[in-house]
């Protein structure tokens, strides 16, 4: 029952931040410990890149990889898309190569630490969990069906028909077809 009530808020949630326009992500390393553990599942805004100023937490693709970093230069002097220069709070360093976007960028909102395992597990193998489920609902039914309906005896003596007499008033009967021309037109 926890674990079914786990799912459907989880799912609730999912679609709520789907419909404001949010995004999620899973941090997979540690570089921004300890503002960000890593497994946290982080909640982000797709936002124009001249809003974002410095001191800010952002989710962006470097390379085929999404990176969630801190901000802490502008360089908008480089034309109409600012550079932007990124740290790690747990790294000594700043990137080597500043960030440029010509989309939206993800602007950090939130994050709940560790939720990001699970969820992870789940987009990883959620064709598993759907055919368990399956196979679940399959199984129920057919027990349902075999134990809601017990078998009927069947029987094997055969009966012997009975002759049942009949009377037929003649008379009544000649006197209804007679009424039923005399109704009848040709």
């Amino acid at each position: 029952m926890v674990v079914a009530v786990g799912l459907f808020a989880t799912c609730i949630g999912a679609v709520a931040i789907r419909s404001l326009g949010m995004g999620t992500f899973l941090v997979t390393n540690a570089s921004m410990e300890p503002t960000l553990s890593t497994g946290s599942l982080v909640i982000v805004e797709l936002v124009a890149p001249s809003l974002i100023a410095r001191g800010d937490i952002i989710t962006f693709d470097r390379n085929g990889q999404l990176n969630t970093l801190r901000v802490i230069a502008i360089d908008a002097a480089s034309g109409a898309e600012p550079a932007f220069t990124t740290k790690g709070d747990a790294n000594p360093a700043a990137d080597p190569e500043a960030v440029h976007f010509s989309g939206k960028v993800g602007l950090y909102r939130t994050s709940i630490p560790l939720l990001g395992y699970p969820i992870a597990y789940v987009q990883a193998h959620w064709m598993l969990g759907l055919i368990l489920i399956a196979a679940a609902m399959l199984f129920a039914w057919v027990t349902t069906l075999l134990r809601g309906c017990p078998a009927r005896p069947v029987r094997n003596r055969f009966t012997r028909p009975v002759l049942a007499t009949v009377a037929i008033d003649s008379e009544e009967v000649w006197a209804n077809h007679v009424g039923w021309l005399r109704k009848a037109s040709f």
